[in-house]
């Protein structure tokens, strides 16, 4: 009886092992179709750069929450979220989530309705990736002072879309709850001066954390907890939430200790 329990988790795991691989080829693949097929039916489809920009967006959505359900029905991961019409109503807001897994951003899109995205170098640069997020008007972290500009610009257009960023710029190593925020996100918020909107994320086994390969799967399906918070205003924050190097450090400081003490919090009542 043991070892048949044994030879079924043993089978079990070398299917997850597969289903990981064939999900992450299916990711690839499909970046490649959206950027060479998709994308430019979407530019043909209008000639407002606005609105080839939402329609490439709304593909994008729509092929991650696909991406994310063929997860769920391989038996690779569940999910659930808390306040997803917080989430869904979101408009001109800096929504911000700490990162400890591969597919946060993945499955936070496919949960917003309209969404813009900071992407770093990598994905910009990506042949399997680059196509969607170009197509898709998403803005390019360069670690430059332009970036910050793009950011403040977006947000503060006609019925902006909410922007979405992760303070950490990376994933979380394993057995870590947060790294050390990067101004970034506070600098954004500040110039924008456009209300924050936490979004906790929680994984469990850990698994597709920094430097962790893809095959590295848990013993058991994993799980992603969303809990989505209510928005934080500025001004109820920093006593004089004018643009300077003080106002960004110490606005960084309390979005990073607020972060910090709502995961453990978290961490400890599960």
């Amino acid at each position: 009886m043991l070892m048949m329990k044994q030879i079924r988790k043993k089978i079990n795991h070398v299917w997850r092992v597969g289903a990981t691989g064939f999900s992450f080829a299916s990711f690839g693949l499909g970046g490649v179709a959206i950027g060479g097929i998709i994308a430019p039916l979407v530019n043909l489809s209008s000639t407002d750069p606005k609105t080839r920009q939402d329609r490439a967006q709304q593909v994008i959505r729509y092929s991650f929450k696909g991406f994310t359900e063929m997860m769920v029905k391989l038996g690779i991961m569940t999910y659930e979220i808390e306040g997803l019409e917080k989430l869904q109503q979101s408009r001109q807001e800096l929504v911000i989530a700490n990162h400890p897994t591969l597919v946060d951003v993945v499955v936070l899109i496919s949960l917003m309705e309209k969404a813009n995205c900071v992407v770093k170098q990598a994905l910009w640069s990506n042949p399997f990736t680059k196509g969607p997020v170009r197509s898709a008007g998403y803005i390019l972290n360069a670690g430059s002072e332009q970036f910050i500009h793009d950011c403040v610009a977006r947000l503060q257009e006609d019925h902006a879309a909410s922007l979405l960023i992760f303070p950490e710029g990376t994933r979380t190593a394993k057995g870590e709850i947060l790294n050390e925020f990067q101004r970034g996100a506070a600098n954004i918020a500040l110039r924008a001066h456009v209300p924050i909107r936490p979004v906790l994320i929680r994984c469990t086994p850990s698994t597709l954390t920094k430097n962790e390969k893809w095959y590295h799967v848990p013993s058991e399906p994993f799980h992603i907890q969303i809990k989505v918070l209510d928005a934080i205003q500025i001004d109820d924050v920093l006593a004089e939430p004018q643009v300077s190097p003080k106002q960004v450090r110490q606005l960084n400081q309390k979005l990073q200790q607020f972060f910090t003490l709502e995961l453990s919090n978290n961490e400890q009542s599960c």
